[in-house]
């Protein structure tokens, strides 16, 4: 039955997860923690969902454990996202501060995030633990995941995802629920949850897992870094040079390793990125074509329409119209 509470203490956070979360830090037990609405909900036997949107009060180290074989995490605004001996940095796009992310984890084995409250931070976050009770209770094999069973596979991988309009839309729906009965609201839960899940595999198809991908680890930590960079907007006039120094690996490297985990060059994903920036102006601040060309870096209209046309089946002037 999903629970929230608008008060959390330590023993409730304790309560609320069904022990998977708890403290590390020596605080009160009597002390309000956070403020807001959290949510865990066991649904359908595997899945768990854990829903936040409150504001930290109290800097604590806190640490939670999730179930393998799969998590998915949605978050606005930056984050550092510490599991196990991991840490991957999750940057908002420079256009849009409070963007949503979604980082998406396999592992052979149960998952610890480890993390730290910030005292005024306020915190929105979904977090979706599929479980191999749920997985096999699917019936989800080689043929129905596609390319992204190998992914599911892993003994440990991970790809940073971003998550479509109709999602973040449905993340929100899910941080604040309607008022329904508990069986009534798991069910909503639940039917969203697998909406997320659906699109984060369809996401993890559509490229490379990193499961199949013959990189060292910390070659492919660096890759990473490196596509959280150029996602944040703030190497979108840096050099490649500058971008291969400030990762701590050389061009050469860069370039075939990029490659090799996206399929496409830096230059082709920078464009496509820069070219989503600007769909998702027209759509959501009626930005005119003209400044949605700019924020592409085309200082041509027509050839940013031609290129978006390409890219999205359609003319910036009808993504304007869509909302």
């Amino acid at each position: 039955m999903p629970r929230s509470l608008i008060r959390l203490r330590r023993s409730d956070l304790i309560e609320l997860s069904a022990g998977k979360s708890k403290i590390v830090s020596d605080v009160d037990d009597n002390e309000t923690l956070f403020e807001g609405k959290i949510t865990w909900a066991r649904l359908r036997g595997g899945l768990t969902v854990h829903c936040c949107d409150c504001l930290e009060l109290q800097r604590v180290a806190m640490e939670c454990e999730m179930e393998p074989r799969l998590v998915f995490l949605l978050v606005e605004g930056d984050h550092n996202v510490c599991y196990g001996d991991d840490t991957v940095n999750i940057r908002a796009p420079k256009t849009d501060r409070q963007g949503m992310q979604g980082l998406a984890l396999a592992s052979s084995e149960p998952i610890r995030f480890k993390g730290q409250s910030q005292p005024g931070r306020r915190v929105r976050r979904l977090v979706i633990n599929v479980g191999a009770e749920w997985l096999e209770s699917s019936a989800l094999d080689s043929h129905s995941l596609g390319d992204a069973f190998s992914f599911v596979e892993s003994d440990m991988a991970s790809q940073i995802w971003y998550p479509s309009n109709r999602i973040k839309a449905t993340v929100a729906q899910m941080l604040s629920p309607p008022d329904y009965i508990p069986l009534v609201q798991q069910l909503y839960l639940e039917s969203r949850a697998l909406d997320i899940v659906s699109e984060a595999f369809s996401n993890i198809a559509g490229r490379k897992s990193e499961a199949g991908i013959r990189l060292q680890p910390q070659d492919l930590r660096r890759i990473q870094q490196v596509m959280s960079l150029l996602n944040s907007g703030e190497a979108d006039d840096w050099s490649l040079d500058r971008i291969a120094k400030s990762s701590g690996i050389n061009v050469t490297s860069l370039q075939q390793s990029f490659r090799q985990m996206t399929n496409m060059t830096i230059f082709e994903y920078q464009r496509g990125r820069k070219l989503e920036v600007a769909r998702r102006a027209l759509e959501r601040n009626g930005v005119t074509v003209g400044q949605a060309a700019s924020l592409a870096g085309y200082n041509s209209a027509a050839n940013f329409a031609t290129a978006f046309k390409r890219k999205f089946g359609m003319t910036p002037k009808q993504s304007r119209n869509r909302v």
